[in-house]
């Protein structure tokens, strides 16, 4: 018996969803877009929900909390693993009841766009000020500038053996 009903995404640049695909084939438990999700579960669904994170807030996070029992929060982003949970979950007011997760995804510039694109230029150059020109960078710096800089993804299977392992036990 698993901890979740369904896991629950929201996805932009596709990380997110790659999460919960790796996820559901290693639980076996179906996995819905949000919108998808509100149609065919029901409000006393327990949900793993997925989501992306942008300037720290986890979207569609609020609707799946209004909508599903969510159990389990994976937080999909561009910094590496762990580096900003508490950040994160204070933010978006994650109770201490909800298993929280943060993944790496990634960065794609050819799915960004309008406002988005402006604000992660604005990120980009402010990275680059704060880490190029610095000699002895983290590998946690040197992989951000990668991925504003040229895009990418990181998403694994190794990155969600937690979140399955959660899920599976």
């Amino acid at each position: 018996m698993s901890k979740v009903d369904a896991i629950v995404y929201t996805s932009k640049a596709g990380h997110s969803k790659e999460y919960a695909e790796i996820i559901s084939k290693e639980t076996g438990v179906e996995v819905y877009e949000l919108s998808d999700a509100k149609k065919n579960l029901r409000k006393s669904n327990s949900v793993l929900f997925i989501g992306w994170i942008m300037g720290s807030g986890i979207k569609g996070y609020k609707t799946a909390m209004k909508s599903f029992v969510v159990s389990g929060v994976v937080a999909v982003g561009l910094a590496p693993m762990g580096s900003t949970d508490a950040e994160i979950m204070n933010k978006n007011n994650i109770p201490k009841s909800q298993k929280f997760f943060y993944l790496q995804g990634g960065f794609e510039w050819d799915k960004v766009s309008g406002a988005d694109k402006t604000i992660m230029k604005v990120v980009k150059n402010k990275f680059n000020k704060d880490f190029g020109e610095k000699e002895d960078k983290t590998d946690d710096e040197k992989e951000v500038l990668e991925l504003v800089n040229n895009g990418g993804s990181r998403v694994s299977a190794d990155k969600a053996a937690g979140v399955i392992e959660w899920i599976n036990s």
